[in-house]
C-alpha cells in the first residue's frame, strides 16, 4: 500500500535486513589491481544467490556514479564527480539494471548512496551551473538548496534512478540536504505506481542509519523503541559495524561483532529494529585493506583501516570457525523470518518488556509479545557457558494471570520446564563458539 505522506515509509520497510557493501570491495575478481580493488556491478551480482541464501533482503551498495580517489587515496563514492553518470570502472547502465533486477528476483531490494551536500570541485557540473554551488566543505563545493533550478534537477535524478533503474531507496550521507525535496522525490516515485525508502546517515527520514549502533545496551532505553514507537515515524535501525570505523586508525579487524554471537543476537538480529550490518560480518572476516588506503583523509600517511576501503577476501570462507559464524547469522536471520510478526521494526501490536533476570548474562534480557505468543532473547559474551535465571514477565507482555506458559527453546523446539518459584534455568554455550553467546525462546499463552 502506498502511503498519501511520503514521510510514511512503505510498509516493506518494517521488515528490513539491510547488507552494506562497497562494490570495489565486496568481489576482486582481479585481485586489488590498482589499490581500489577490481569489484564490479558484473561481479556483485554474481554474489546475490550467498546474499539471499544469508537471509538479507536488502543491500545498501555504496557506489554507483562517477566518483574519484579524493579520500583516503583509494575509489570511492564519497568523492562525487558526477551523480548522473555511472562510473565505468563499476560497469555500464544497462549493467546495472541487470544487476538490480537480479536483486528483486532473488528478493533483494537496492539503495543507493546519496552525498547530498555537493560535488568535487572539477566536476563539470561547478562550471556548468555555478549559481548551483556555495561554500566548500570535505574539500569539495556545496550545492546551494536554496537555488530552485538545482532542486528540481535534483529532484528529477532520484525519481529517475528509481524508474529507469528499479532503485527501491537512498541512503543520504550525512545530512538529508532538505528534507521537503526527498518528500518529493517519494511523492513522484509513487505517483509513477513505485515506492522507495529514504534514510539519512545522521537524520531520520523513515528511518535513520545510526538510530542505534553497536555497543553493549539495554535494548529498552538506548534502543529508543518504544520513543520511536510513539512517534509518527515509528521504525529505527540497529547498525552493527560502521563503514567509517577504523577511519583514522591503523589496518586491523574494526569490525563490532569480531564473532561474537551474543552481540549479533541482541537487539539487533533478534530485535524489534531494521537490522543493518557490514559485507563480512557475517563470518568474522579478516579485513583485507585495499593497498592504497591511507590513514589520512585526503591520502596522506601510512596504510590506514578505513573499514570501507577493506575488501573481503572469500577464500577466509574455508576456515571452519567462519563457516560456523556464517551459520549461526544465517540461523538468527531465519528466526526473523519465522517470527516476522514479532521480529519486524514496525511495533504494531507489539510489547516489550525486560526480563527479570539474576544478572548472569551480562546483556539485559527482554522479551518482546504479539497476542498470545512471545520470544525472549538472552545473550553473554562470557567464553564459558553460562546459565541464566529467568523470569517471563507475564503482566508486561499482556499474557492472561491465568494462562498457562509453554516456553520452549526456538531453536530446537524443546521445552523448558520452570522451577517451583517459576524461574527458568536458561543454559547459553561460550559466545564466539558454534550455536553459543545467544538463547531464543519462544513464549504461548495458553
Amino acid at each position: 500500500m502506498a502511503h498519501t505522506d511520503p514521510r510514511v515509509a512503505p510498509d516493506w520497510a518494517a521488515d528490513l535486513v539491510i547488507y552494506e557493501l562497497n562494490p570495489r570491495a565486496f568481489t576482486s575478481p582481479e585481485g586489488v589491481g590498482d589499490g581500489s580493488g577490481s569489484g564490479t556491478f558484473a561481479s556483485t551480482r554474481e554474489k546475490l544467490p550467498y546474499l539471499a541464501d544469508l537471509g538479507i533482503n536488502a543491500v545498501w551498495m555504496a557506489g554507483h556514479h562517477l566518483a574519484t580517489k579524493h579520500f583516503y587515496g583509494m575509489w570511492s563514492v564519497y568523492a562525487a564527480l558526477d551523480h548522473a553518470q555511472i562510473d565505468p570502472v563499476l560497469g555500464t547502465p544497462d549493467e546495472l539494471k541487470a544487476l538490480v533486477a537480479d536483486a528483486h528476483s532473488n528478493g533483494i531490494r537496492v539503495f543507493l548512496d546519496v552525498i547530498s551536500h555537493g560535488v568535487l570541485h572539477e566536476a563539470a557540473l561547478v562550471d556548468e551551473h555555478p549559481d548551483w554551488f556555495k561554500s566548500s566543505s570535505w574539500g569539495m563545493s556545496d550545492f546551494d538548496y536554496a537555488n530552485a533550478e538545482f532542486r528540481e534537477w535534483w529532484i528529477a535524478l532520484w525519481v529517475g534512478y528509481a524508474l529507469d533503474y528499479g532503485i527501491d531507496g537512498f541512503r543520504v550521507d550525512v545530512t538529508l540536504g532538505d528534507a521537503e525535496i526527498w518528500d518529493e522525490v517519494v511523492t513522484r516515485v509513487r505517483a509513477a505506481g513505485s515506492d522507495v525508502v529514504v534514510f539519512g546517515e545522521l537524520e531520520r527520514y523513515h528511518f535513520a542509519q545510526k538510530d542505534s549502533r553497536g555497543t553493549v545496551h539495554n535494548p529498552i532505553i538506548e534502543f529508543g523503541f518504544q520513543y520511536f514507537q510513539n512517534k509518527r515515524f515509528g521504525l529505527s535501525t540497529h547498525e552493527l559495524s560502521c563503514h567509517d570505523y577504523g577511519w583514522t586508525g591503523l589496518p586491523g579487524n574494526h569490525f563490532y561483532l569480531k564473532g561474537s554471537r551474543a552481540r549479533a543476537a541482541h537487539g539487533a538480529l533478534l530485535g524489534p529494529v531494521i537490522p543493518l550490518f557490514l559485507a563480512g560480518e557475517e563470518f568474522d572476516a579478516d579485513p583485507v585493506p585495499l593497498p592504497d588506503v591511507t590513514q589520512g583523509l585526503y591520502g596522506t600517511g601510512g596504510p590506514g583501516g578505513w573499514m570501507y576501503g577493506n575488501r573481503l577476501d572469500w577464500d577466509q570462507l574455508a576456515d571452519p570457525a567462519k563457516a560456523a559464524m556464517l551459520a549461526d547469522v544465517k540461523t538468527m536471520l531465519g528466526m526473523r523470518r519465522r517470527f516476522p510478526h514479532i521480529l519486524n521494526a514496525s511495533g504494531r501490536n507489539l510489547k516489550i518488556a525486560m526480563v527479570p533476570s539474576d544478572g548472569t548474562t551480562g546483556f539485559v534480557p527482554y522479551a518482546l509479545a504479539s497476542g498470545s505468543e512471545g520470544l525472549v532473547v538472552l545473550a553473554s559474551e562470557a567464553d564459558h557457558e553460562v546459565t541464566a535465571r529467568i523470569r517471563v514477565p507475564r503482566d508486561d507482555l499482556g499474557f492472561p494471570g491465568d494462562a498457562k506458559l509453554i516456553v520452549t527453546d526456538a531453536g530446537t523446539g524443546v521445552a523448558l520446564e520452570s522451577d517451583h518459584d517459576g524461574t527458568f534455568a536458561v543454559p547459553i554455550g561460550a559466545d564466539r563458539t558454534p550455536g553459543g553467546g545467544y538463547r531464543l525462546l519462544h513464549v504461548a499463552a495458553q
